[in-house]
This record gives structure tokens, C-alpha cells and sequence, in this order.
């Protein structure tokens, strides 16, 4: 449990926004850590000196910002979360869902910072990461040849993630699922055909990497991405086209 003295009471601005920002300074600082256990709604409530009202929806912000997690359970409540891309994709698709944010926009971020993942991992990963890499491709591949492949499950996305990982950057690696993940989804709504090409790109990508050909291999890949770019927006744009309205007789 955490300790006491981390939560004073608050008198200034709406209770639950001092909370959420009295808590995000004590992650700041060092104070609280992830995995740390947060005092529950009455208890929250009594420290900081607001109303129960005010420390749930503390908890509620905190909650669908990304920086806790509620556990269920005898041993559950709400812990500060071990990080990752949830909140960040979870953000990035109630921007898009409110009209906020486009694919179009979506994309075109996804594409910049994977060309830019691509340019930091080519002279920092290593020959395991770049195995990995190619196993990711090889297991796909096969998966062609079988009929099995799939561009709308997890796993598409799972050579963009080991490119990540190849930065050794946890923002970059951050930034790369969310906008994965939030792609996945739109990729789902339009349930493309799988497409075997697919591999040819990402072996190329991957092979100029191997050389540490760092602007090739991110030239390569950002003509991919625009290419599926626009296959996205067409299709979207087909599902969404009205048919033509018959003149009235």
C-alpha cells in the first residue's frame, strides 16, 4: 500500500483534476511506481478532502488515460499500470471515433514514425533482432502458402513491433503499437483480401536494414505505407458512397 503521506488534502481547482495531477507529480517523482496500489475511492476521498464523487471520477480519469488499471478480485482495486500503448491508442481512437482525427491522419503519423523507427533500429539492432525479424516474415510467408494468412489479426502488426524493439526506445516502441493497433481496427472494417506482396516488401525492408541502409529501407517502406494509405481511403470511401438516387417519374 502506498504510503500516507502522498496524499494531502486538496483545495484548489475541481477536487478530482487536482487529484489526477497530484498523483501523475508523485509518478513524476518517483513516489509512486507502477504496479504501486492506490488507496481506494472512500479512502482516496478522506486524504485528499473531496467528496467520494470526486475521487471516483479521479480514478475513472486516471483509469481511461492509461496511467492505472482496476483490478477485480479480493486483491483487486486500482494499480498504476506497468506502461505500454493502451491509453495512447485508446486516445488516438476516441479522436478518431469523435471525428477529431482522420485516417488520413492516423496513417500518415503511423508512416512517419515507423520510417523513423526504421532509421534508429538500422544501425542499433542486432543480429538476434534482425533474425526475429525474419522469422516474423518466414512464419507469414507460410502462412500464404497454406491460405491461412489474415491481415486482420494481431500478428500483422507484429513485424512493425520487433522494428520498434530494434530502437531500443520505449517511446518509439509506445508510439508504434498505438498507432498499430488503432490501424488494425480500421483495417478491420473494411476486411481486405490478404495480399502476398506484402512479404516481398517487408524482406526487402528488412534486407536493407541488415546493411544498415537506413534511408533505403525507410524510403522502401514509406512507399508501402502510402500505397496502403490510399487503399484504405478508397475503400472507405466505396463503403460510404450512396447509390445513385432514381429520378422521380
Amino acid at each position: 500500500m502506498t504510503n500516507e503521506s502522498l496524499f494531502q488534502p486538496v483545495r484548489t481547482r475541481r477536487g478530482f483534476e487536482a487529484v489526477c495531477d497530484r498523483i501523475r507529480e508523485q509518478l513524476m517523482s518517483g513516489e509512486l511506481k507502477p504496479g504501486d496500489q492506490l488507496p481506494g475511492e472512500r479512502e482516496l476521498a478522506e486524504r485528499f478532502g473531496i467528496g467520494r464523487a470526486a475521487a471516483r471520477d479521479a480514478l475513472r480519469s486516471l483509469e481511461v488515460s492509461g496511467v492505472v488499471e482496476a483490478r477485480k478480485g479480493i486483491q483487486g482495486g486500482f494499480f498504476i499500470r506497468n506502461g505500454g500503448s493502451g491509453g495512447l491508442a485508446q486516445t488516438v481512437q476516441d479522436m478518431v471515433s469523435l471525428a477529431q482525427a482522420s485516417l488520413e491522419n492516423v496513417m500518415e503519423a503511423r508512416t512517419e514514425i515507423i520510417c523513423v523507427a526504421i532509421r534508429l533500429a538500422c544501425p542499433r539492432a542486432t543480429n538476434e533482432e534482425f533474425d526475429a525479424i525474419q522469422r516474423d516474415i518466414d512464419l507469414h510467408a507460410d502462412l500464404f502458402r497454406l491460405g491461412r494468412a489474415s491481415r486482420n489479426t494481431q500478428s500483422v502488426i507484429e513485424f512493425y513491433r520487433l522494428i520498434a524493439q530494434a530502437t531500443h526506445n520505449p517511446l518509439v516502441l509506445m508510439m508504434v503499437d498505438a498507432l498499430s493497433e488503432v490501424y488494425r481496427g480500421m483495417l478491420a472494417t473494411v476486411d481486405p483480401r490478404p495480399n502476398k506482396d506484402i512479404m516481398v516488401v517487408r524482406q526487402r525492408v528488412l534486407d536493407l536494414m541488415r546493411k544498415r541502409n537506413a534511408q533505403a529501407a525507410s524510403d522502401a517502406m514509406a512507399e508501402h505505407l502510402r500505397r496502403v494509405t490510399e487503399y484504405l481511403i478508397s475503400e472507405r470511401d466505396k463503403k460510404h458512397k450512396r447509390p445513385p438516387t432514381r429520378a422521380a417519374k
